[in-house]
Parts: C-alpha cells; sequence; structure tokens
C-alpha cells in the first residue's frame, strides 16, 4: 500500500470569481476542471442535499500533484476553517494552516503583484535555515482569510523542490502546513499508517527563532520544531507538521469541513483502500465515510474520509 502526495487541496470560498482573479490571473494557475459537486459528493461530504455548489480545479500547467480546488457554496458559507490573523484563533492552534507556493528568486515581484491584487503580507519575506534547508518564505491572507504562503528555495534538495515546477511565476502547492500538538502521534498516523517520508525533522535554531516567529506570527522566543512528509520520488504535494511546545495552543476541533471558508481538505491516491481503510480503524482514526463508491462530473471513484491526529481532514481514493 502506497498512499500519493497531495493532489489536491480544497478551499472552501466565499466569491468564486474574486478567488480567480488572484490563484488563476495572478499566480497563473491553469483551469482543469469545473462544475458542480454531485450528490454522492454531497452526501460524502455530509453536505444537505439542497446545498448547490460551483468548483474550479487548478494546477500548474498541468501537472497532476498539488493542484487546488476552489467551492462556492449556495447558502453561503459563514463559518471558517481557521481565523488566526484578526480572528478569534491563535497561529498556534492545532489544526489546518497554510497553502504554499514556490516562486523563483527574486521574491520581491512576486510580493509586489499580490499586493496590487488587493492581498495584504502578514510579514516580510524571511530567510532562515532549518536543517540543510535554506528558504526566503513570506505569509499573506489569501481569499477568506486563508493563509498563503510563497517561498524561493536558496538551498533545497529535489526531494523538496521538484525540478522544473516553475514553468510560470508560481509552482503548484508544493507543501501545505498543518500545526500539531503531539509529535509522536503525528509520526505514528504519517509514517507508520500513511507510509510517507519523512525530509526534514528539526527545530529552529536560535539564530533564526526571532524571524520565523515573525513569519508564523507567533510571540517572541517560541519555539518551533518544523517536520515535513512526502511521496517518495515526489517533491511537491508534501505536508508541514509545525509543533510550538510549551506554546502549542487549542485544537480547532470540526473545522476543518467541506461547507466552511478556507482549507477543508486534502485529497490523496492509495493503490489499495480497503488495506488502508483496515489500517485507519486498526490505529483508532475517525473514519467519516467508509470506501464508497462516488459518482461525480470526473467518473466514479472508490473514495474514504478520516480525519488524522491534528484535526485535519483527508480523502484516499483508490487509483490502480
Amino acid at each position: 500500500m502506497q498512499v500519493s502526495a497531495i493532489r489536491t487541496c480544497t478551499l472552501g470560498v466565499s466569491n468564486l470569481e474574486r478567488s480567480l482573479a488572484l490563484f488563476r490571473d495572478v499566480i497563473k494557475l491553469r483551469v482543469e476542471r469545473e462544475g458542480a459537486l454531485s450528490a454522492d459528493e454531497l452526501a460524502l461530504y455530509q453536505l444537505p442535499p439542497a446545498t448547490r455548489t460551483r468548483y474550479v480545479e487548478l494546477s500548474a500547467a498541468g501537472y497532476p500533484v498539488g493542484r487546488l480546488r476552489l467551492i462556492e457554496y449556495s447558502p453561503g458559507a459563514t463559518e471558517y476553517v481557521r481565523a488566526d490573523h484578526d480572528g478569534g484563533d491563535s497561529g498556534t492552534d492545532i489544526g489546518p494552516k497554510a497553502i504554499d507556493f514556490y516562486v523563483a528568486d527574486p521574491i520581491a515581484p512576486r510580493v509586489a503583484e499580490i499586493e496590487r491584487a488587493g492581498y495584504h503580507f502578514r510579514s516580510r519575506p524571511i530567510r532562515h535555515v532549518i536543517s540543510n534547508t535554506e528558504s526566503e518564505e513570506c505569509l499573506f491572507s489569501g481569499p477568506d482569510g486563508v493563509p498563503v504562503l510563497i517561498m524561493v528555495g536558496h538551498r533545497h534538495t529535489t526531494w523538496e523542490l521538484r525540478p522544473g515546477c516553475l514553468s510560470g511565476p508560481y509552482s503548484e502547492i508544493a507543501t501545505i502546513s498543518v500545526v500539531t500538538g503531539d509529535l509522536e502521534a503525528t509520526r505514528a498516523f504519517y509514517e507508520d499508517t500513511l507510509g510517507l517520508v519523512r525530509l526534514v525533522d528539526d527545530e529552529t535554531g536560535a539564530e533564526h527563532r526571532d524571524s520565523v516567529n515573525d513569519l508564523t506570527g507567533v510571540p517572541p522566543n517560541t519555539r518551533i520544531h518544523f517536520r515535513v512528509y512526502a511521496e517518495r520520488g515526489e517533491a511537491s504535494g508534501k505536508i508541514l507538521l509545525v509543533h510550538f511546545f510549551e506554546r502549542t495552543g487549542k485544537a480547532l476541533k470540526g473545522r476543518m469541513r467541506l461547507g466552511k471558508l478556507g482549507f477543508s481538505l486534502m485529497s490523496h491516491a492509495t493503490g489499495d483502500l480497503d488495506a488502508l481503510h483496515a489500517k485507519l480503524l486498526a490505529g483508532g482514526y475517525a473514519v467519516f465515510a467508509p470506501p464508497t463508491l462516488v459518482r461525480s462530473d470526473a467518473g466514479e471513484r472508490r473514495v474514504l474520509l478520516v480525519e488524522g491526529p491534528n484535526e485535519e481532514l483527508f480523502e484516499f481514493f483508490e487509483e490502480p
């Protein structure tokens, strides 16, 4: 059994056209598919049958990993998955956090064009080192406040930065980040159950701590541990677990759901859905939907929904 990197990250948005003005027109992702969720999908995601939706799926030059799906709901969504910037949540709260894109060096032109589109950065570009990885990053509040990070990989291996991923000004979704409260529980889930590969596993050094605190929007002198998981041989669609030690906040329980605004689902492929289902049950994880045949405008596939140890919501679909 092998679980893939993130094929698609789903965001709930209040205004699809405004979101496309950023992700399609500025970030230059390509529209691959658009339509409405089917009755089977509404049932799978536990949405009312009368819910009307419009979605658009985007890629970087057709690449099948790290795609973005935007969904607008009617009646309109009002609850946020996460509101940690001028909202009621803390940046250290456990749960889904940000979506990340690579950009070419220098980062300044990308910052300027995003600001011209009406979005505001939460920090200046921060250059820092974790283990043998050197990055320059800054974070802005995207559509409906979802955190979006852009980064230059000054010293990244081909495990982290896919060769040729910058076919345009931005890459596909290279990484998503999730705040974790328990590194061991997270290791057991991502390594023992999903079989993903650990790439980075280190705490920010004291010399970079202040700048990384600024980047992540947490109090000064907060210790931060970063752990990155990937599919073997795939540098995009990675998962970054962020741990804040004694500063860890509350769990955002029940937030990461379809029908809400923000980062609401991660979709992965697996070759044996039944074996994965058995492992998840044996591990005591919350299975929201067992392997289920789902019909949509993209065809038929078997799908499994499960919650991870940090309130993450995963969709696993069977792919030969």
